[in-house]
């Protein structure tokens, strides 16, 4: 009788033992799991410059017409204020399938259109807009409104001969260009 005493008493204690050791891995694996949680927090982890982003719309067609969204995401020094797509030498929008003559652009999110030209040179347009107001992080910014001419139009903004401006009165440097569907935050 003593020795299954012994033996029921000796079970109890090893699960009792068991108990404790799983409390203390968990308890264990918990605070690194915060640890680890609270350094990527506080940015001991690098991560990527997460640059401002032009992004050129689709071409959407509406029975004959059609429109192009061009719009910005994370643009850093207090956002967007200023860009001209190229000059009349040098133009950063090429199109086909758009009738030039109709293409019209309206300003968004507080953007004036200042000086455009789509007839010098054909299939190629230059612009320049401001914001006078304050700079856009995110949001529309132009959208361009024209007649359709022939199947698939294309809409095309060569990045190079793109120039923006930020809020802060200053050129912004890092920046990028997207044509993908691009969400802000």
């Amino acid at each position: 009788m003593d020795e299954e005493l012994d033996m029921i008493y000796y079970q109890k204690g090893r699960k009792g033992v068991i108990a404790v050791r799983n409390r203390r891995m968990a308890v264990i694996a918990l605070a690194v799991g915060m640890i680890l949680a609270l350094t990527a927090c506080m940015g001991f982890w690098d991560t990527p410059v997460q640059l401002g982003n032009l992004v050129i719309g689709p071409v959407v067609i509406t029975g004959t017409g059609g429109y192009v969204l061009v719009a910005v995401a994370d643009m850093p020094g207090g956002g967007l204020a200023s860009i001209q797509f190229g000059t009349v030498a040098n133009e950063a929008i090429a199109f086909a399938n758009i009738d030039a003559s109709t293409i019209t652009i309206e300003g968004k999110n507080g953007f004036v259109v200042l000086a455009q030209d789509f007839a010098t040179v054909a299939g190629k347009g230059t612009l320049t807009a401001v914001n006078a107001a304050t700079g856009v992080v995110g949001g529309t910014i132009l959208k361009f409104v024209f007649t359709v001419t022939g199947a698939n139009p294309t809409f095309t903004v060569y990045k190079a001969k793109v120039t923006v401006g930020s809020d802060s009165n200053a050129m912004i440097a890092a920046w990028d260009t997207s044509s993908l569907d691009y969400y802000t935050k």
